[in-house]
């Protein structure tokens, strides 16, 4: 179901597109071959379109064609090519839902009114005057059909997500926001040559678009690297250590499920998940008669453990996971009372995630077996995060922890988190020495 206030929003989105519609039924049969062109040049476009990095709507590069469209054939017609030449290749195969759809094809449709009467208006016109006459009325209406294209989308999101509309362009716009950027030329060129190329000539277009499109794919790959990097580092460290790597899943998913009661931006979610999977990494340097000694370290074996943090910073910089390396990894042992380790952090010193890593840290640590003991029971470890407040945990971030655990045992939970495996691999199965896992 969709929230009420999104509901309402894209019903009149809707209205709005059908009094548009409404206004004219037919096309002018000398349109007819240019049409033509520029629906299959919109249809290529959409059935190219690509998810988001994180959900919640697509990017396509027919939006120029749909620009151009207007401008060289009237509102009316790009309205009508918004509605009926957008259809991407998720909605045929309905993996979208119909008021989804029907509201996309309706924003399509207002934006080539739009921009096709804007053009008109601000006294464009491609057949009579050359392209530098156009140049600022074309510039203008690109624009406008861009920012329009990017509002009603964000709009949408930020309803249905229940966030500012900032934090959406940061979340799932930002990154996209130099491939929209190409695009603006090449609308440009499409509408301000027409008269000197004609109908067919718009077909060269077509080709800067489709390397517009493997833009996109390059970001959408580059980021699918980084998640693989980080499951090669987990693969690795869960064969060194099948404790380590368990406890590790466990501290991402919780940390994730705190940093959502505490309502922070999805970015910041994400990577306070990542951050708490990797805040062990250093802990491949350490020797393995030290991580799995049955007994008490030593004041030695104390301070080679110490180094964990720094050994996984130091691996994480190597691999530009910078933010990781800062946040996550290298400060999850500073305590509130500056008394942590390894650069004596204070109070609001310590980056956010890395307070909210420390307090799910140590719960986890609490509430699992280890070589030296055994597990605390979950209220037990409740009360230890509530006796530590203030003093090795943040005590806003601990408050909000045991709002969510008094009556839950996280350390019962059990399953995976966005396509992420928390359960004991082939490694953990084939190497496992005695360890016992919980959760």
């Amino acid at each position: 179901m969709y929230p009420k206030a999104m509901s309402w929003y894209m019903t009149f989105v809707v209205f709005v597109a059908a009094i548009i519609l409404g206004q004219s039924f037919f096309i002018h049969a000398s349109w007819s071959v240019g049409i033509l062109i520029m629906a299959i040049g919109n249809e290529i476009g959409a059935f190219g379109s690509l998810t988001l990095l994180r959900g919640h709507g697509e990017v396509s590069v027919d939006l120029p064609i749909l620009v151009a469209a207007s401008i060289i054939f009237g509102p009316f017609v790009g309205a009508w090519t918004g509605l009926l030449a957008t259809w991407t290749r998720r909605e045929l195969n309905r993996e979208i839902r119909w008021p989804s759809t029907v509201f996309n094809h309706a924003q399509f449709a207002i934006i080539g009114w739009v921009t096709g009467y804007a053009f008109a208006i601000l006294g464009g016109n491609v057949i009579r005057y050359s392209l530098l006459a156009n140049a600022v009325p074309l510039v203008i209406v690109i624009g406008l059909a861009f920012v329009l294209n990017t509002a009603f989308v964000m709009v949408a999101v930020a309803l249905r997500k229940q966030r500012s509309l900032q934090e959406v362009f940061r979340v799932y716009y930002k990154s996209l926001t130099p491939s929209f950027i190409l695009m603006l030329p090449v609308a440009f060129l499409m509408a301000g040559l027409y008269k000197t190329l004609g109908i067919w000539g718009e077909l060269a277009f077509f080709v800067p678009l489709a390397g517009i499109r493997w833009t996109v794919v390059l970001v959408k790959a580059l980021r699918q690297a980084y998640f693989n990097t980080i499951r090669v580092m987990l693969a690795a460290l869960d064969a060194k250590d099948p404790y380590t790597y368990g406890h590790s899943m466990r501290v991402g998913h919780y940390g994730m499920l705190l940093a959502q009661h505490m309502e922070m931006p999805e970015d910041q979610v994400e990577g306070v998940r990542f951050a708490g999977m990797l805040h062990d990494i250093g802990k491949m340097g350490t020797p393995e008669h030290i991580l799995n000694k049955p007994g008490r370290l030593n004041m030695d074996e104390i301070l080679i453990m110490q180094r964990h943090p720094i050994v996984g910073s130091a691996i994480l910089a190597q691999i530009q996971m910078q933010g990781c390396a800062a946040k996550g990894v290298l400060h999850h042992h500073e305590r509130w009372d500056g008394t942590g380790y390894p650069d004596n952090l204070r109070g609001a010193e310590i980056p956010v995630e890395t307070r909210i890593i420390s307090v799910v840290d140590a719960y986890d640590a609490m509430t699992s077996d280890r070589p030296y003991r055994r597990a605390m029971p979950h209220e037990a470890a409740i009360a230890e995060i509530r006796a530590g407040s203030g003093i090795q945990f943040d005590p806003t971030i601990a408050d909000k922890f045991l709002e969510i655990a008094e009556h839950n045992d996280l350390s019962r939970t059990e399953g995976s988190s966005h396509g992420w495996d928390m359960t004991p691999s082939f490694f953990s199965r084939l190497l496992r020495k005695g360890t016992t896992q919980s959760g």
